[in-house]
């Protein structure tokens, strides 16, 4: 069948953990001639322009309940009822206008109304879920969807119909394995020295930067070199550790320029970059956010830590440094570095985003 005139809505981002799987969904998607529709959220990062094409993507002016009393979070709280009023006319008008044939949402706040609308409309959905422990769209709309593309094998007991598919995480396409040495040089890095890659996630991770500025000094006197993704929360490191050795952003846009050039990776354990480290082989170390909700990205790690697919250290050991004690051992270990390796790419689904779109292709064919 032609696919050329097909459609699909794929809401979901605020985050790169939500964002970048529907990138890639969407980029599977349009290599077979499906017309693809982004929506998201004015106030998360797929609003920047900078990964998606603004004819591409439509925004809703949503954001997340704030859970503090400031006095502005409560103003927030007061008005988002009126935003979600809004934003739900402007979802029923893009779907009108737009006409989908499958609407999937892939998690964040900018994914429940779209979904809720092509339910009620008898609209073929689906979600994909990136995490062990589904997140609040995936429970409360588990049951109601078409299928519930799943990343981990462990997630299927949180679920009470048996709608999934395990497809692991879909990557985008431009996460791919580079030259190592070009990929150093392209940060003006050591080409000989061993290379640790620090990330927090897309918002940067305020605790494990204040800690990695307290003991950077380790790593240089142990000849290792750093490339460092703050995030937007820690400007103010950004200009108290000034080291040749040590290549700080805010944010890295040449992702895979980052991963190639990494010897071993310290990093929030967020679902997409778990599944980007895997998909290329990293060694890693996972720290787990440990006010994520529900705990869900402790459970991430535990299953990775388990297999030996990665190494988890929690904030809570950082005074014992247990941090520094891993990343020394695992760098002092050709034998560990390479199990980490051998096992992160047993454990990637390497086809994921293929799954997706065979499964969506042939829902679209079933509803015909």
């Amino acid at each position: 069948m032609n696919f050329k005139f097909k459609k699909v809505i794929i809401a979901g981002g605020g985050t790169g953990g939500h964002l970048f799987p529907a990138i890639a969904i969407g980029q599977e998607l349009e290599n077979e001639g499906i017309i693809v529709k982004y929506i998201g959220s004015k106030n998360g990062i797929e609003s920047n322009g900078k990964f998606i094409e603004k004819n591409k993507i439509e925004l809703l002016d949503l954001r997340g309940f704030a859970r503090d009393f400031k006095m502005s979070s409560i103003v927030k709280n007061i008005i988002l009822p009126f935003k979600i009023l809004k934003s739900y006319i402007k979802v029923k008008r893009i779907f009108k206008n737009f006409n989908p044939d499958l609407v999937i949402g892939t998690g964040g706040y900018s994914c429940a109304l779209p979904l809720y609308v092509a339910i009620k409309k008898n609209i073929l959905t689906a979600i994909q879920e990136q995490n062990v422990l589904p997140g609040l769209v995936t429970r409360k709309f588990s049951n109601k969807v078409d299928t519930v593309f799943i990343s981990f094998d462990k997630t299927k007991e949180y679920l009470n119909k048996n709608n999934y598919l395990l497809t692991g995480n879909p990557i985008r396409s431009r996460i791919k394995k580079i030259d190592a040495q070009e990929s150093k040089k392209i940060f003006g890095l050591d080409l000989k020295k061993f290379t640790i890659l620090i990330m927090g996630g897309s918002q940067g991770a305020r605790s494990v930067n204040n800690h990695f500025q307290c003991n950077y000094k380790k790593y240089l006197n142990k000849n290792i070199q750093i490339i460092w993704q703050t995030g937007s929360n820690s400007r103010d490191i950004l200009k108290k550790v000034k080291d040749h050795n040590i290549k700080m952003f805010e944010f890295i846009d040449n992702m895979e320029h980052a991963y190639s050039a990494s010897d071993l990776i310290v990093s929030r354990a967020g679902a997409t970059a778990i599944s980007e480290i895997l998909y290329l082989g990293k060694p890693s170390i996972l720290i787990p956010y440990p006010f994520a909700s529900d705990n869900h990205q402790e459970l991430n790690a535990k299953v990775l830590d388990n297999i030996e697919a990665a190494v988890m250290v929690k904030e809570s050991e950082f005074e014992k440094n247990v941090l520094e004690n891993k990343i020394f051992e695992i760098i002092d270990s050709n034998q560990k570095m390479n199990l980490l390796k051998k096992n992160a790419l047993e454990f990637s689904n390497r086809d994921s985003g293929f799954l997706i779109k065979e499964k969506i292709k042939e829902m679209i064919l079933d509803a015909r």
